[in-house]
This record gives C-alpha cells, structure tokens and sequence, in this order.
C-alpha cells in the first residue's frame, strides 16, 4: 500500500485562464479589505471562487487557498492542512505549526488563538508590508461544505478574532455568516460583499458572452443577461446551449438556482458526445482530478485534452495551480453525481465508486479514498484504510476522521479482525476510557487466539496507557505486569525494536507506579529504553521515560540522580523545540525537583513558566499538578496568602480534570494548610475525604504520604496512639518501597512523637539515625512540613551536638527561625550554634558574624552606625526609646538634629547588616530582632532572668551555663562610654551571683575541683571578689593542696594591698589559719 500524502488539493488555488476582470467588484473589494475579514456570499454560480482569485491575480496578492469541505468537522484536519499551507507559504519556518493533538483538548479556544497568532505571525513576516503593501490573504473557499453544527464555527470565529495589520482573510461561501461569527460583524471586524455587488452588470455579461462568442450582437447579449439577471452559471449555461442549437435559450431564474443549473446542465449534457458524458460522470467520483487519474480510472486516453477543453470554455472546470490537475465546480459536480446515480445500475456506481476509491487509495489520496469507500458501503475496504493508516492520523490528532470510518464499517467485519479493534480502541483514547479498554482487551484475547505477537504487546501497552492516564485505579498494573512476564515467556523476542521500545516503556510506568521495591528490573528498562530510543526515536516515549525515570528517583530519594536526568532532558528536549506538551511536563518534573530539594523560589519560578506555556499553547493538562506544587511551595516558604490562591486555582483545574491523583494532591494540600493555620480538624476532615482514594489508587509512595499528613494530623488532635500507628506504617512501606527518603520522613516524625511524649532515649535514637541518613543523601524537604516540629528537631539536635553542620545547614535552607516558645533546657535562643544570619558578640570582644564569616569592614570604618549598635545593646536591646538613644549617641545636638543624624544612622546601620529586618524601628522605640540577631550579652541578660525565676532545682545548670557564656567583659574597648558601664557592671555582678550558687553547689557535693574552676572564673571576672579567694581555699584544703592555699592567700593579700591599699578581711585571715592548721 502506498504512502499516505496529503490531500493538496485542499489547499491549492484555482489557476484561472480567460476569465472576465471584473474591474467594478474589484474596486468594491478594495474598499473591504480594509476590515479583517470580508464575506463573499452568493448563490451556487455566481463566480465567487472566480471573482476573488482574479482579485488576487489583478492585485499580485499571495495568499494561502484553504478548500472547505465536510471533512473540517475535526479540528484536527483544519489545523493539520492550514499548517501545510502556512510551510508552503512561509518556508523558512523550520518548526510546523502545532497539530491539534489530545493534549490540547481542554483548552481548544486557547490552542486556536495561539495557532492562528503563530500563522499570522510568519505570514506577516514573510511578506512585510514593504514589500506586499496590500497584506497576505488567507482564502477559505466553499464555507457553506462545513456542516452548521460543526465546532469548526466557533474555532474560525476564535481565530478571527485577532486578526493584525498585513494580513486578510476572505471567506467565499453560499451563506452568510454563521451566529458563531455575529459578534465580530457586530464588532464591524467583517465586511460582507452581497449577491447585488457580485452579480453581473450587462457590461460585464457582455464581456463575458464575447469571450465566447464574439460576433454576438448588444441586443442578444441584453436579452441574455435580463433573462439570467446577472448570475454567472446561467449566462454559461445559456451559452453552452446555444453553442450546440445555434438558438437563444431562456432561463427560469424563478426557480432555485441549483435546480435550473440541473436543468439545462442536462440539456447540455445531452448534446455532448457519449464517451465525454461517461468521462464526467465517472471523473465527478474524484474529488479532484489528475490527469494520469481520469485515464486510469475511465480508460479514456484523451482525459487532458478533455479537461483543458472544458477550462479554456469556462464550462465549470478549475485548472489548479501548479499543474496538480482540475476541479469541476461544485454545481457542476453534484449535478454529474446525481446524473451517474440515473445512468448507472446500482451495482454498477458501487464498482465505480469502489474503483475511483482504490484509484485514490493506490496514489495516497487516503481521506477521498475513505470518503468513497463510505458512500460504497465498502466496510471491508474501509476497514483495511483504518488498520493501514489510523496511526498517522491520530498522529495528526484526527481522532474524529478515523472513528467516522470505523462508524462506516459493519459490526461483523470489525469483530472478526484484531487489527481493527486495536485501532478503534486507539481512537477513542482518550476520550473514552471504558470504550478503549474493552476494544483493546478484546483485541489482545483475538491477538493471542491468532498467536500474534506484536498485537499481543501493542493492545497490552495501549491497557497500560488507559489505567496510567486515569491517575486512579493503578493496582490493576499488578495484572499488566503478570500479563507482560507471561507474554516475554511466550515471546523472548520482540517482534521488533519499535515493538520493545513501547512495550518496555510501558512496563516501566508499571514498575514505576507499583513495584519501586524492584530496583534491578527498573534499572535493566532504564538501561535499556534509551538504547531503542536512539534506533525508533520517539519524543514522546522519550517524555514519558523521563518522567517515570524522575517519579522513580523522587520517590527513592535518589536527587542526585533527578537533578542529573533532568538537566539531561532539558538539553537533549526543550533544545529541540518540543510541543508544548513536552516542554510543561518537563518544567512540571524540574518544579517538583526544586521543591523537594527545598529550593522554593526555584521551583516557583519553573512551575510558573510551566502555567504561562500552558496558558499560551492551551495545553491544560497538567494545571493542576502545577497548581498544587506552586501551592506547596508556597506554603513550604511561609507565603500563605499566596499560598490560598494557589490553592483556589488547584481547586478549579482539578475540578476540571476529574483525575483522581488531582483530588488526592488537592485535599494533601488543603489538609496542610489548615495544618499550618492551626485548624486540625479541617486537616482531618481533607485526609479522611481521600482515604479511599489512596486505597483505590494503589500506589505505595501516595498511601505513605498520606500516613505521614495522618500522624500529623493525628498527633495535633491528641490521638498520640493513632498518630504512632500512621508512622509505623510509613516506616513499613518505606522499607518496601526502598525508599531512604520515605525512611528519613518516618524517622525524623517518629522522633517527634517520641520526644514530645517524653521518650527522650527512643527520640533521640530515631532523631540521630533520621538526621544521618538525611546528611548521607542530602535532604531537606520534609512533606507537611511545619517550621514548628523542624524548629523542635533542629534545636534539639543541636542542642544534643546531632549532625551540627548538615542541621545548620538544614536551617538556613529552611529559614528557619529559633524557636523561642521553646522551654529553656532545648531553645536555640540559648543554643549559640543556631545558624543566625546575624552574631554579635560583646562579651570579651566586639565582633559581627553574617551569615557564619566574620563582618569585615573596607574603607572608612563605620564608627556611628556600630556606636548605634553597641548602644542598643548596652540599653537591652529591645522596646528601646528613641529619644534616650538620641541622646547618648549625640548629646550636644538639638532635638531636630539628632533625630535626623539617628534615622540616616539607622539607615547605614540596617545596610551594614544587611536589611531591614535586623533592626526594627518603629512607634519611636528600636529593638533588634531576635528571630534573626543572636548577641551573647543578651542571651546571658535571659539566663540571669531565668535563674531569678527558676526554682533551686534547675538553678545551678542555669548557673554554669551562664558561666559558660561569659567569656569576658562587656564590650571591653568602649569602658569610657557612660552607657556601656552600667551594663558592664551589671553582667558582672550577675556573673559573680552564679558562680557563686554553682561554687558552692558543687562544694556541698564534694567535687572539689568542679568548684575550683568556678572560683578561679569568678576571680578572673572581679579579682577583688574577696569571697571567691575564701572559697578557693577551702576547695584547695579539702583536696590537700596546701601550696595552693597559700599561693590563692598570698595573690588575695597583693591585690588587695595594690589596688584598694587594704589588707584581707579578718574572716579571709581566720580561714587561711584554720586551713593551714588543719593540713
């Protein structure tokens, strides 16, 4: 069987020849080209199709010719035959226009703007207005062939609605325009050239006759012209008649235009010689004629010389441009159809139209063939088309052309052949799912009856295709995957490699969707896809094994591996300019990546470019994923407003959608959402709606993510023994799964539960064996993630010195804020290895750690600004007034001045740091900012509070932690400012206060040497403290170390002496002898 081709007689333009320039209309359609769209409407033979090619020759005009026929009822062949048309005109386009293909079946409207704005686009800049002025015309000849309640309507009225300068559009048609077009004539966008305009004048019927006859009188030509009153087809035909009789002829233009043409069209053909009628009436099959065609299929030898003839007298036959054959006018046609149907017996004109079919099918006209076959009732042959050439039509998205053949073909022959039925299944894919699995299940049970392999793995793929695309029912792959092993028993070898490379994709969805605990079968197809892929390449089983590929790794954890595939895809994919449809799943995997990787401002900004490639192409398929990630990073960074109307969009396109894995992320998202705004029991409420869900879809990776939201959930509810359960089982299918990620989220949950239960042993253990799996594969993402169990974790772990840097790292991708609800003994307030954008350190020396390095300063030093700090500082570093820092900072400058110098001091200072968000300035009061400044003297003013406040039990581990946050005097090198002493004096005094409580906590234990070092700290803070000196020596005595009594004596005495010219207090001498004594 030969190759299809296109049916170019579609789209070519009539070649005129001897044709009337009917100079008058021309000027009439000069003035309407003007609007964006002109409407020729005019009776059957009028001479529109005549008329508006011979403007566009007078005029020089290009255009694309675009025949009209019942065939346009599917989109897809429209668009399929407009973009030949707009390659032919606009060559140097190497990408084609898009094909209406099933991905853009939601959003139709949308794909046929952005179609026709890509079409006007490249004809515009073909042929820009200095060198066609007048613009490019697009023809749509024969409007009235598309039936009434066809779409195709309201597509054109879509298209034309955007019409731009340079190019117009000129519809030739029997009607006027359709209600679908009302609003655009209403709009005044369309220009309609009536009958009255086109219809002859005597000067033009004059012209006309004589290039007949050209010794016909005025007189004659008048009364031809009263009788025809204008109309083109009855001045022919009167012609014609009177070429044969020699006589004039009246016409009975009462009477319906197509019923007078039949009339004396059959006086006419009467006359004709007999093997000229059998030539017309068996050429008038062919819908249109080439040569070597109408002599094969009439056996008359002379089939040129009889068309040409026919053409040079007008006699309603179109020579076609480029030499691709002849048209009879459409009149013209179905006059000589109707008149075969009389001159023929029936089994006669069904050979006929068998043979013109066969004719037409042999040289790839396949859409005529069909069409013939059809008419026939030919079902036998009409069914052999489909099996021959459905796939490259539903590779040009014409679904609706292949099911009209299938509607033509007998149920007895369709059920005998396996072929066909694979076929139709195929076709209604996927617009009816049930109808597509039945005739392909039924067809692979007839494949494996008839020992057919290749059919046998092909109806399998295309089953796979119907459970994969419904996003729902997934556990029935466990039957596909049994089915498949069963038939590589049967078949080791595939039948070819286009074969295997369907196949093993589609196995690979299987494994992906319901086996990941097969990692070695999931690694072979792997191996193995993109090996077939270079022989039977294929963009889009490549699209498809990249994102089972993706699915796969992001399931186990594997991100690395993600990251290095998808960046792969991209070069290899979206570099190639791919549909639309390809290149939004890829951004749509790319966006799920960043999320799970915690790079939300990534995955935000890929996941919109993802929208506006589906907002621009029409191709909504995946809106809803889309949605539901963006919502979810949102939500992951703390943006809820955002985050709401994300939600809302999610919520339409899945309502739109009707997948069952839209719901299911719709209502994860809803349920994590209320889970952050602290509404529970709508949580539960968007969990439990979707527990069958989980169930009915199958997938182990989906059932765990559910478990995770329900323990939390749970947990939040104060079901503490139901949220354990939901942890166990994600630890279960984790391990079944594979999946270190899925065992790292069980984890990190399950040391939650367990820590805020007070397991502090298990949580830790689960919390240390969480974070050093999430170190060795680098996570981050946590699904439900709420910043309060990450900020609890996070501090806890450092606190407990658990993986320190992978957990600061983990905070400062998360930007996570300390938690300071947080009791004291776990909050990071206190914690100084909390990864704080902003350190200050004032104690024992003045220092600014951004972001771990050491603040350095180039240049002129930023005195004023860091004198602003420290003062804030000094003063308590919060609610602090804006007058008494004006006033220590610049005492001897009026009110006026000094507040200004502090606003652009301010300002300098918050472009030190970094931002604004580090100083707060507001109400006539300043602070800094503790969620995001640490600053040791201030966490050290909070330790000395809570010791006031605490009771005797915990106030000696408070103690000795503020010992451990002393590390020297408050701001040592600014001593002289008066605002710096009094905070200096009163950490001191505080400092010395508990050193003392744990000195003597530790003596009453009797760790002597403990309470050595805590003396030894307190007399490096004061070295006067006489108390300590005492204290010291009696440590020294009880462990026996007489030396050190006196030396501690003996510095006690010097200092004293030196500094305060004083001698020991009588209590300090009596302690040294007593000691003394007793050694």
């Amino acid at each position: 069987m030969d190759v299809p081709v296109p049916n170019y007689f579609k789209i070519t333009r009539p070649d005129l020849s001897r044709v009337v320039q009917r100079q008058r209309v021309f000027g009439i359609l000069d003035g309407k080209v003007g609007k964006s769209v002109v409407w020729v409407s005019s009776p059957a033979g009028s001479g529109k199709t005549t008329l508006v090619s011979s403007y566009l020759d007078s005029r020089k005009l290009p255009c694309i010719w675009y025949q009209c026929d019942e065939g346009d009822s599917d989109l897809a062949t429209f668009f399929y035959y407009m973009g030949l048309a707009a390659k032919k005109a606009a060559p140097r386009y190497k990408q084609s226009l898009p094909l209406l293909t099933r991905e853009y079946l939601a959003g139709i409207p949308t794909f046929t703007r952005r179609y026709f704005e890509k079409l006007y686009h490249r004809l515009a800049t073909r042929y820009p207005p200095h060198i066609t002025p007048n613009g490019f015309f697009i023809v749509l000849d024969n409007y009235q062939d598309v039936p009434a309640g066809s779409p195709f309507h309201d597509m054109i009225a879509n298209g034309f609605d955007g019409v731009p300068e340079g190019v117009r559009i000129v519809v030739v048609s029997r009607s006027d325009p359709p209600t679908a077009l009302a609003r655009l004539q209403a709009n005044g966008k369309i220009n309609v050239l009536e009958y009255s305009e086109i219809r002859f004048t005597f000067k033009e019927s004059r012209e006309l006759v004589r290039g007949r006859i050209p010794q016909m009188d005025d007189q004659s030509i008048k009364e031809i012209h009263e009788n025809t009153e204008g109309w083109a087809a009855g001045i022919v035909l009167v012609l014609e008649r009177a070429r044969f009789d020699k006589t004039e002829t009246l016409l009975d233009t009462d009477a319906a235009y197509g019923r007078v043409f039949d009339y004396f069209a059959g006086e006419i053909f009467e006359k004709t010689e007999k093997g000229v009628q059998e030539f017309l009436l068996k050429t008038a099959f062919l819908p249109s004629l080439s040569v070597p065609l109408a002599e094969r299929l009439t056996g008359e030898g002379l089939a040129e010389s009889i068309l040409s003839k026919l053409n040079r007298q007008n006699y309603f036959t179109e020579k076609l441009s480029g030499g691709r054959g002849y048209r009879y006018h459409p009149l013209f046609r179905d006059y000589l159809m109707s008149r075969a149907k009389t001159f023929y017996r029936p089994e006669k004109l069904a050979k006929l139209r068998k043979k013109a079919a066969q004719m037409l099918e042999e040289s790839g006209q396949i859409e005529g063939a069909a069409r013939l076959y059809l008419d026939a009732g030919e079902g036998q042959h009409l069914a052999r088309m489909v099996i021959g050439h459905a796939r490259e039509f539903l590779h040009q998205g014409r679904n609706k052309t292949v099911a009209e053949w299938i509607a033509g073909i007998p149920s007895e022959t369709a059920a005998g052949n396996p072929w066909f039925l694979y076929w139709e299944g195929m076709c209604f894919f996927p617009f009816d799912i049930p109808r597509t699995r039945e005739a392909l299940e039924l067809a692979f049970s007839l494949f494996r009856d008839g020992d057919d392999a290749a059919g046998q793995y092909l109806s399998w793929a295309g089953i796979v295709d119907t459970y994969a695309f419904e996003l729902d029912d997934w556990k029935h792959l466990d039957d596909c995957i049994t089915v498949f092993n069963n038939l590589r028993s049967a078949y080791p070898s595939f039948p070819s490699s286009e074969v295997d490379l369907i196949a093993s994709s589609r196995m690979l969805i299987c494994l992906t969707l319901r086996k990941t605990d097969q990692p070695q079968k999931v690694d072979e197809l792997l191996k193995l896809i993109p090996v077939l892929l270079q022989k039977n390449p294929s963009v889009d089983i490549q699209i498809d094994t990249v994102f089972c590929m993706s699915i796969y790794y992001l399931w186990k954890g594997e991100y690395q591996k993600n990251e290095i595939l998808l960046e792969r895809a991209e070069t290899e994919i979206l570099n190639q300019s791919p549909a639309p449809f390809a290149a939004i799943r890829i951004k749509l995997m790319k966006g799920i990546h960043y999320w799970v990787t915690a790079q939300y401002e990534n995955a935000l900004r890929i996941l919109s470019e993802g929208l506006g490639l589906a907002d621009k192409s029409g191709v909504h398929v995946f809106d809803s994923l889309l949605w539901s990630f963006s919502a979810a990073a949102e939500m992951a960074s703390g943006d809820m407003v955002l985050a709401e109307k994300s939600l809302q969009n999610q919520r339409t396109a899945s309502l739109s959608m009707s997948k069952a894995l839209d719901i299911f992320f719709y209502h994860i998202n809803s349920a994590w959402h209320a889970m952050l705004t602290g509404n529970a029991s709508l949580a539960a409420e968007h969990m439990e709606t979707i527990s069958t869900k989980v169930a009915n879809m199958g997938t182990p990776y989906y059932r765990a993510l559910w478990h995770i939201g329900m323990a939390q959930v749970t947990f939040l509810q104060g079901r503490t023994r139901d949220a354990k359960k939901h942890v166990q089982a994600v630890r279960r299918i984790g391990l079944g799964m594979k999946s270190y990620v899925m065992e790292w989220y069980g984890l990190l949950i399950d040391a939650y539960l367990l820590l805020q239960g007070g397991k502090e042993k298990e949580g830790l253990v689960s919390l240390r064996r969480g974070l050093l799996l999430g170190r060795e594969h680098g996570y981050v993402h946590l699904e439900f993630y709420q910043p309060s169990v990450m900020q609890f974790l996070y501090a806890r772990a450092l606190a407990e010195g658990i993986e320190p840097e992978y957990v600061k790292g983990l905070i400062g991708k998360l930007g996570l804020t300390p938690p300071l609800h947080l009791p004291f003994a776990t909050s990071a307030s206190f914690i100084e290895c909390w990864p704080y954008p902003i350190k200050i350190y004032t104690l024992g020396r003045f220092e600014i750690v951004k972001d771990g390095k050491p603040l350095e300063f180039t240049g002129k030093v930023q005195k004023k600004p860091l004198e602003m700090l420290k003062a804030v500082i000094a003063y308590g570093g919060s609610n602090i007034p804006v007058e008494r820092l004006a006033q220590a900072l610049w005492p001897d400058a009026d009110g006026d001045l000094a507040h200004k110098s502090l606003e652009m001091t301010m300002s300098r200072l918050r472009r030190l740091l970094g931002g604004d968000n580090f100083v707060k300035y507001g109400a006539g009061q300043v602070s800094l900012d503790p969620l995001y400044c640490w600053v040791d003297s201030m966490v050290l003013e909070r330790v000395f509070e809570k010791i006031r406040k605490s009771p005797a039990d915990q106030v000696v581990q408070l103690c000795e932690k503020a010992a451990g946050l002393h590390k020297g005097p408050f701001l040592p090198a600014d001593t002289n400012l008066p605002w710096a002493v009094h905070r200096h004096e009163l950490l001191k005094n505080n400092l010395l206060r508990a050193i003392s409580i744990s000195g003597r906590h530790y003596e009453q234990t009797g760790q002597w040497e403990q309470a050595v070092e805590f003396y030894q700290q307190g007399l490096d803070t004061d070295h006067l403290a006489e108390e300590f000196y005492q204290r010291l020596m009696k440590c020294y005595g009880k462990l026996g170390r007489k030396a050190d009594v006196v030396k501690t004596y003996n510095r006690c005495c010097s200092l004293l002496r030196d500094d305060l010219s004083i001698d020991p207090s009588a209590e300090t001498q009596a302690i040294y002898s007593s000691i003394l004594q007793g050694l």
